[in-house]
């Protein structure tokens, strides 16, 4: 428990302002940033006025670093070194509720920082380590800004961790520059032109054909939620989906209803199946890899573009988008599509519709007012 920093100012000539707060009962007085590692010195300040800009950095600095869990009387002996922290925050990572691709980026980000920094940093306290040294690693992946905001992301959230357990006090990663990734327009698919790829894959690919359909008319996401689709999670005859909160992206308990073109596939495929753990493409209680569909599309892909049914730029996804769309022109309700695509909230959604070119600048003109 701690209080909220405040500001000290001198009543008499030659005392020193500092900033004030009460940590587990204890009161501090901290007269610069030494104790953040950082420069900031209000009693070195020639004027008044300068002294009180310095006093307001010095006290937002210790406010951030309090909220973000710094204990100011941990003993710097017991803390680990940055190796052992990235390596504990790291296990406790990768026996976490997280998806297989998120702690695989979070492995490979932590395996090539760590072969990357100088052991002299490695094995010394996590706050030593210098922003130079981080900014070098991220602009290794400069090739796309969205490889480049993926490590950074990752890398950042392992030094939160640091943050949080005290074994640093602040989060050097947010110092470094970010980057934004540049929109991408995803192309829905026409009527005619979904009725003919979905007739494709029927024939040639089964399981990707359950996989599309499902991600379209249930508008589920194919690698993390339909991927591990069981029998169990299908409920009153093949009429909806159940799954938990750990099962899908939003955490929530969420039921889906089914529509019937695609509950005939499931009875056909599924009907006199006794072991409700058994995956709904595999037939057993294992099931694909996290890139088995990827792997399936890209097979399908270059037929379907040589026989031109499909472009370049549509992909699994993009079943979720047209169905998307579909909803939101059928209601113009954006709660509802909230609800279905299981968004956190409609801010969300609403950038969901403008990256799929549904609602853009154009279309406002309508809707100025007249006078």
């Amino acid at each position: 428990m701690f209080t909220q920093p405040k500001i000290v100012t001198p009543k008499k000539q030659g005392e020193r302002a500092y900033v004030t707060f009460y940590y587990n009962g204890k009161r501090l007085r901290e007269y610069n940033g030494n104790r953040l590692n950082l420069v900031i010195n209000p009693n070195q300040c020639s004027t008044i006025r300068d002294q009180k800009r310095v006093l307001t950095q010095l006290q937002f600095e210790f406010t951030k670093a309090l909220n973000a869990g710094w204990n100011p009387f941990a003993k710097l002996s017991e803390l680990p070194s940055l190796q052992n922290a990235l390596a504990e925050v790291l296990a406790e990572k990768l026996s976490s509720n997280l998806c297989d691709l998120y702690k695989r980026n979070l492995k490979a980000v932590c395996r090539m920082f760590v072969e990357f920094v100088p052991k002299i940093y490695l094995n010394d306290k996590c706050d030593s380590l210098p922003l130079s040294v981080v900014d070098a690693f991220l602009a290794k992946f400069q090739s796309s800004e969205r490889n480049y905001i993926n490590r950074r992301r990752c890398l950042s959230t392992l030094i939160n961790e640091f943050v949080r357990k005290g074994y640093a006090s602040f989060n050097v990663v947010k110092s470094t520059k970010p980057a934004r990734a540049k929109a991408c327009l995803h192309i829905p698919y026409s009527k005619d032109q979904l009725n003919t790829v979905l007739e494709f894959l029927e024939t040639t690919y089964p399981n990707l054909h359950l996989c599309c359909i499902l991600t379209y008319g249930c508008l589920l996401r194919p690698h993390h939620e339909i991927r591990l689709l069981k029998i169990k999670h299908f409920v009153k005859d093949f009429s909806q989906i159940q799954l938990s909160g750990s099962e899908n992206k939003s955490k929530r308990i969420r039921t889906v209803y089914i529509p019937l073109y695609i509950k005939v596939l499931l009875e056909k495929r599924l009907d006199g199946i006794s072991d409700k753990e058994l995956n709904i493409f595999t037939l057993t209680k294992e099931p694909y890899s996290v890139g088995y569909f990827n792997l399936m599309w890209g097979k399908a892909k270059t037929k379907m573009i040589k026989a031109k049914l499909l472009e370049p730029n549509q992909t699994i996804y993009s079943f979720r988008h047209t169905a998307a769309i579909g909803v939101y022109q059928k209601t113009k309700d954006l709660h509802v599509l909230q609800q279905l695509l299981q968004h956190s909230n409609m801010i969300v959604t609403l950038n969901y519709l403008r990256g799929l070119g549904e609602i853009n600048d154009e279309r406002l003109k309508d809707v100025l007012p007249e006078l």
